[in-house]
């Protein structure tokens, strides 16, 4: 009787431990006790990993240099660990450094063959504790590879504006977005089409390859114009209007009007202003007036106004300037061209979180005309604290940037230069008749659903540089890049993200705005009492433990006395 019950306690616990076991395998859960959930990714983020149906393996080239790439190393690690417990398949790593070569030779080879994959390097400064400066080259980029397809993702964007921590730390909250966007392009099968219209004056193919080499990694773009099609519009899941200098016809606005109630996303990029570049080159001078698009009815409809003015802005591009008086030899000065503003990019929406300043060109502003329409603005783009705003009709006279009095100069401040809209947008064809000429009409609506669009007061923002050699061989320069400089801004970002959001569910753009506190030690402290930190988290924790110890070994005593 006794072996009969010792037999049905074994079974009992055995069964017991299967069971544990059994659910230990189903069920799946992980716990993230940190306070900005660190060690978490997005519902998002599991569901593209669980949908990809290949293998990832991924190729990490940063070096090392500091502690605080040794600290974005280890975020990586830990970001990758987490993408494989929820991949359907196997996710693999590994780290390259470029810089570990057998000689100089192989080193520059490495960093040649990374430079043309279009992977460039960052200079990482560090100082030591006598103060000696030294600089070490590192490429903070990654490989995604799926299916034979690779795509680079930098995992770190340098910046002026922060401190080596700050610049870590924005890159650690941005790496779950950069690397499951990778992968969720890699893994499509299918690609949503945008389109850029045509017929009004817009920038060519050429003045935009730069931003539709950029966006061909997540659409399929179509260019064209409208003509009498009023459903021309309905298989795009957004239509970019660049920079146009002719008015738009009844026609077409009634073809973007119904596309607008119908759920279609518009990215508005319009010169409110009309000025002459080549009297500007010639004399420095050119008169400015208010450019008509026929547009502003409909604009003022959805809520918005473009203010017909040209802004200058303290925070601008440098640009060489002719200082000599009339008659003598150029002179040319670097001096800050207010007339290209490097506008301010919001750190509250995802859009342009952790966005550089985007460059501008003779940009006018955005006005809100209702508060009661329902249509809430988001500013996305402003101008600093130290703006000039000249109402048109006016002059631009490139002579009086030499003499700037910057008491007299300020008369504006915050400026709105790119807003996004948000709501149920007011048809402008409501109780009017649809142009004649139009064919394959939809059932009108004269109120949308729930909606978004951009509005961005300056054309150029979108427009990207042709340069041609000696040779008459045409070059594009990057959208966002100042020649003059040398130094890249945030324009091609802006974009690329406008999109993304308007087009999404705005589950992967809203990764951007993960943020997670920066908690730095006291350097001063650090470095005043340096041995007795050192000392005290050396000895403590063995302190502590020998504490433990001797009154665990005391209680002992004093039970089993």
């Amino acid at each position: 009787m006794k072996n009969k019950k010792i037999h049905i306690y074994i079974i009992t616990i055995a069964s017991i431990a299967i069971c544990c076991l059994f659910a230990m395998k189903i069920l799946f859960f992980r716990i993230d006790l940190t306070e900005e959930k660190s060690f978490s990714i997005s519902k998002a983020s599991k569901n593209i990993l669980k949908s990809i149906e290949s293998p990832i393996d991924i190729n990490i080239y940063i070096g090392d240099a500091d502690a605080n790439i040794a600290h974005l190393k280890s975020a990586i690690e830990d970001m990758l660990d987490e993408f494989a417990a929820y991949a359907k398949h196997n996710i693999s790593y590994r780290y390259i450094n470029p810089s570990a070569a057998k000689s100089d030779e192989e080193r520059k080879k490495n960093f040649y063959n990374l430079e043309e994959r279009g992977m460039s390097p960052i200079t990482i400064s560090t100082r030591d504790s006598q103060g000696k400066v030294s600089q070490t080259l590192i490429f903070p980029w990654a490989e995604v590879i799926m299916n034979g397809d690779t795509l680079p993702v930098c995992l770190m964007k340098p910046t002026a504006m922060k401190s080596g921590e700050q610049s870590v730390n924005a890159a650690i909250e941005e790496l779950e977005y950069n690397l499951i966007e990778a992968i969720n392009i890699l893994g499509k099968k299918s690609f949503d089409k945008i389109v850029f219209l045509e017929g009004h004056g817009e920038l060519s193919e050429l003045h935009t390859y730069s931003i539709m080499e950029q966006l061909h990694k997540y659409f399929q773009i179509d260019r064209g114009t409208l003509a009498d099609d009023a459903s021309a519009l309905k298989d795009y899941k957004a239509v970019i209007i660049a920079k146009p200098t002719k008015p738009f016809s009844e026609s077409d606005k009634f073809i973007i009007d119904q596309y607008i109630m119908n759920g279609g996303k518009v990215i508005w990029l319009l010169d409110a202003i009309n000025y002459s570049a080549s009297e500007l080159s010639k004399s420095g001078i050119s008169p400015v007036m208010p450019l008509d698009l026929n547009l502003n009815d409909m604009l003022f409809r959805y809520g918005a106004r473009l203010e017909a003015s040209v802004i200058q802005d303290m925070q601008c591009l440098y640009m060489p300037i002719n200082v000599a008086t009339v008659g003598e030899p150029p002179i040319f000065e670097q001096m800050p061209f207010t007339y290209y503003p490097l506008v301010m990019t919001s750190p509250e929406n995802a859009i342009t979180k952790n966005l550089m300043n985007v460059k501008t060109e003779f940009p006018s502003f955005v006005q809100q005309v209702s508060l009661e329409n329902g249509i809430a603005m988001d500013v996305l783009l402003a101008t600093s604290n130290a703006s000039h705003v000249d109402m048109a009709p006016t002059n631009i006279d490139l002579r009086n940037i030499a003499n700037i009095d910057p008491e007299t100069f300020v008369n504006a401040r915050f400026l709105p230069i790119g807003v996004l809209m948000k709501g149920q947008f007011q048809s402008i064809f409501t109780h009017r008749q649809a142009p004649k000429n139009l064919v394959n009409l939809l059932p009108r609506k004269d109120k949308s659903i729930n909606n978004k669009m951009i509005l961005v007061a300056d054309g150029d923002i979108i427009r990207n540089e042709i340069e041609q050699s000696n040779d008459k061989q045409i070059g594009i320069v990057p959208l966002g890049l100042d020649r003059n400089t040398g130094q890249s801004y945030g324009n091609s970002n802006f974009i690329v993200n406008s999109l993304l959001s308007i087009t999404d569910d705005d589950a992967l753009i809203q990764l951007r705005n993960r943020s997670i506190k920066l908690r730095m030690l006291d350097k001063q402290e650090i470095s005043s009492n340096r041995v007795f930190w050192q000392v005290l988290n050396t000895l403590l924790p063995v302190v502590l433990l020998f504490i433990w110890g001797a009154v665990y070994i005391y209680i002992r005593k004093v039970r089993y006395k």
